[in-house]
């Protein structure tokens, strides 16, 4: 499962870039469009220093982000499964509202995962000698909104965000070669903040740098409710 949903992002990321990059148009125009692109750019009013530079605005608003995820269980998950989790990722298509805000929808995938050396167990009035190994994989679907206090203005710029939605949590308890386990679907929320950093002023591409904490109110055995802090680092991606 998560050699398939990491192939899957690789091929996204690199499909993405490709197109984008495609895009990313020479510095003088051609004979066709050159001087209608111009002439569009002068009526938005966009400063051109150059007369034959294109801006990347284009005619479409979708921004694509995509990130690696470095993640800390919390509370009762982190009983459950105490080591930080170097398998997340999480990917958003946004559509750009207006210079300020952008709306969308967000993935991401996060896998936890402990081994516990054998130990002996006391159930009832029976004794149980057993490996457990303890793994949990989370999966929120969540509409997303995303605040950027500057604007459209050059250099860095902060944001916040939130995702409220749903999430899949696959909860995995095996003792030895037998398991319990459990599957459902329920709420979650990611408040998150970071910063873009442009490549250039006319790059379709971003790096961003954020950090993410997510709730779910799954409850089943030693684990009460789902928290987590992610660090990611990735790219922001204007799309044409």
């Amino acid at each position: 499962m998560r050699t398939i949903l990491s192939i899957s992002l690789t091929a996204l990321f690199v499909t993405v870039c490709v197109a984008a990059n495609a895009q990313w148009y020479s510095p003088y125009p051609n004979y066709n469009n050159g001087y209608q692109r111009l002439q569009q750019n002068m009526e938005r009013g966009q400063n051109n220093n150059n007369q034959y530079a294109y801006t990347r605005n284009g005619n479409s608003n979708f921004v694509l982000n995509l990130n690696y995820g470095i993640s800390q269980p919390l509370g009762t998950l982190k009983n459950y499964a105490d080591k930080m989790s170097f398998t997340g990722w999480n990917a958003s298509l946004l559509y750009q509202i207006n210079p300020k805000i952008a709306a969308g929808l967000g993935i991401g995938f996060y896998d936890y995962y402990q081994k516990i050396p054998r130990q002996v167990y006391h159930q009832g009035n029976t004794d149980i000698s057993a490996v457990q190994s303890h793994t949990l994989q989370l999966i929120p679907v969540q509409p997303t909104i995303m605040f950027t206090p500057k604007g459209d203005e050059p250099g860095i710029q902060p944001y916040v965000g939130l995702g409220i939605g749903a999430a899949d949590v696959n909860y995995q308890e095996y003792w030895g070669e037998f398991v319990d386990k459990q599957n459902k679907i329920g709420f979650s929320v990611s408040p998150m903040a970071g910063i873009h950093i442009p490549f250039t002023k006319t790059s379709p591409f971003k790096f961003n740098v954020g950090v993410k904490y997510t709730y779910a109110p799954f409850s089943y055995n030693e684990i009460h409710n789902i928290s987590m802090v992610e660090a990611n680092v990735g790219l922001s991606i204007h799309l044409r």
